[in-house]
């Protein structure tokens, strides 16, 4: 009997004759594999509990599954987690899930996803990797995600929405 296949993301099963998840838009790999992953990793949580920890980036649950993909293969234990900093209101039921790894860690992690975006960008022809500081206090920003330039709306670009933070 065969396994089957299974999205890496967010452990979705699939019939044969599917290639990528639905939800995720991740590819999909075979159970056999997807377990061989799970069983060599052991439980992150628990290998992290003795050392200093930081959220290394808050996303929605399968950008954050994409990511804990990613430093796992990568040899960085992580583990996602839902949190709300201290002071941080959040809306009722809401959930700020986050990718965590060890303080300690985080150059590692950091040259690991940047070796990962310049192979996306290499791979889809699009995009730049920049690394210089974004003046939030400007009256124009030019998007780093986009290239919009504009006012940000509530500390996200008037474009494509993404976070930049609240103006200094």
């Amino acid at each position: 009997m065969t396994l089957g296949l299974i999205c890496p993301s967010c452990s979705s099963t699939f019939r044969a004759g599917f290639t990528r998840c639905n939800s995720c838009g991740v590819n999909l790999v075979d159970q056999s594999i997807f377990d061989a992953r799970q069983a060599g990793r052991g439980d992150p949580k628990k290998l992290l509990a003795d050392r200093a920890t930081i959220a290394i980036v808050h996303a929605g649950l399968p950008a954050c599954r994409e990511i804990e993909r990613a430093l796992l293969d990568g040899g960085i234990p992580c583990f996602i987690d839902a949190t709300a900093e201290e002071g941080e209101a959040l809306a009722p039921g809401a959930l700020k899930v986050g990718v965590f790894i060890a303080e300690d860690d985080l150059a590692r992690a950091g040259a690991l996803m940047k070796s990962r975006f310049e192979e996306l960008v290499a791979k889809e022809g699009v995009g730049s990797f920049k690394t210089d500081a974004i003046d939030l206090s400007l009256d124009e920003i030019e998007c780093p995600a986009c290239a919009f330039k504009g006012a940000l709306k509530e500390g996200a670009c008037g474009d494509c929405g993404l976070f930049l933070g609240a103006p200094t």
